[in-house]
This record gives structure tokens, C-alpha cells and sequence, in this order.
């Protein structure tokens, strides 16, 4: 079973979603709640924006070296997984 995830506004009180045409047709179960505040992206995202650059390349590094293949040779056109 396919599962969509769609964040939407409400306006006047209505919701319109757009689903893929193989659902065309099926019946589809909608369940509606409030997004909570912690799981606000957009909010997240504009905090970063007022990062300096320092912070955000240290807030980078903390991924450095967290490949699942580091030996492995890689270059622009062909990389790995």
C-alpha cells in the first residue's frame, strides 16, 4: 500500500490535493489533523538562512566522514550509494 504525505492550508474552510492517476477511481482513506509547531521545515529553513556561513560549514562537518564506502573512487559522473 502506497502512502502520500501532503501539507496543505487550509482556505475557506476546504482542502484540495492532487493524487496520482493510479488512484483513479479507488477508493483512498484522507485523515486530517493540525501540523504540529516542531515540525514546522519552513521554519527550520529560515533559521538557517540567518546562520552565518561558519556556522552552517560546522553544522556540515558534523557529517563528514559518514560514508557508507569511503575507499570506494568516485568522481562527478560516477558515484555510489
Amino acid at each position: 500500500m502506497e502512502t502520500l504525505e501532503f501539507i496543505k492550508k487550509v482556505e475557506g474552510g476546504k482542502i484540495v490535493i492532487d493524487v496520482p492517476e493510479n488512484l483513479e477511481g479507488k477508493e483512498v482513506k484522507v485523515l486530517v489533523m493540525e501540523r504540529e509547531a516542531d515540525d514546522d521545515f519552513d521554519e527550520k529553513i529560515k533559521k538557517l538562512h540567518e546562520l552565518s556561513s561558519d556556522e552552517r560549514l560546522k553544522i556540515l562537518k558534523q557529517f563528514e566522514g559518514t560514508a557508507k564506502y569511503p575507499d570506494a573512487e568516485t568522481n562527478k559522473y560516477d558515484v555510489y550509494d
